[in-house]
């Protein structure tokens, strides 16, 4: 079963190197908001990155023009301004303990912003909800010490994800509500940003959501444009198996490799080939 998943992991890195080969040379304009899960938890899980691969990926970033990487804040002062300056937002969604104890010593050498979109009643416990696909032993959670240690810094903003990491057709203001409560009493400020969980937007909750936050993010692959609608922000997901040059192609062009390995996926998916 091992040598299977290896085998697989090597087809889709092999699969993605051809297809960065179909990426522009033109920074992407107006914000790229990329989503990580876990860094270095040692999982084949494909949103577990390697430690090494995830620094790479980190040089890289510090590497750019300043001004490139950015804040979540700073991106949608851009695009609020009208403006499709090239932006690279890092988001962590859930609230994974290696954020801090893998990420935070490379994020923080390197002066990189990040937000994370945190499950508040997993804060400390086990990494376990409803309708997960992780296998295992659950992760642990951040605690609320590592959250005020990273966010004191400036690097780091603590956005909205539920409070239970709820399911998307049982998101309520009540859970929404009882996440920013928790982050204002432990962080003193409330957040500013949310994540629908799993990526799947929730048409009906929109006006809730417009009037509780700047931004929401969805997982629908895109970079982010003035007019845009801010309740529905595009992101582009970092996997295990993207090799750095495929990581280089997400900044790049018109997100071509991305959307060409979408439609890969989801073909195989289709036939019932495990992708």
């Amino acid at each position: 079963m091992a040598s299977t998943a290896v085998a697989a992991a090597g087809i889709r890195a092999k699969v993605k190197q051809q297809l960065a080969r179909a990426a522009g040379r033109v920074p992407g304009e107006g914000a790229t908001v990329l989503i990580y899960h876990r860094i270095g938890g040692g999982t084949a899980d494909e949103l577990d990155l390697a430690t090494a691969d995830f620094t790479a990926q980190a040089d890289l970033l510090a590497e750019l023009p300043p001004g490139r990487v950015v804040s979540l804040d700073t991106a949608a002062d851009r695009l609020d301004a009208g403006l499709r300056t090239p932006s690279t937002v890092l988001t962590f969604d859930d609230g994974f303990a290696d954020t801090y104890d893998t990420a935070w010593p490379i994020l923080r050498e390197r002066g990189l912003p990040f937000t994370v979109y945190l499950a508040s009643g997993l804060v400390g416990g086990p990494m376990r909800w409803e309708g997960s696909t992780a296998k295992g032993a659950p992760a642990t959670g951040l605690s609320w010490e590592q959250l005020r240690e990273m966010a004191a810094t400036g690097l780091c903003t603590v956005a909205n994800h539920t409070r239970s990491h709820a399911r998307p057709m049982l998101l309520t203001t009540t859970e929404l509500d009882a996440c920013g409560d928790d982050v204002e009493e432990h962080l003193g400020t409330r957040p500013r940003h949310f994540a629908y969980t799993w990526g799947t937007p929730v048409p009906h909750m929109e006006t809730a959501l417009r009037a509780r936050f700047r931004t929401s993010a969805t997982g629908r692959v895109g970079r982010n444009l003035p007019g845009g609608d801010p309740v529905r922000l595009h992101r582009v997901p970092v996997r295990r198996t993207d090799p750095i040059d495929f990581f280089r192609a997400k900044l790049y062009g018109r997100l071509i490799p991305e959307r060409a390995y979408a439609r890969i996926v989801a073909t195989a998916k289709a036939v019932g080939a495990r992708a």
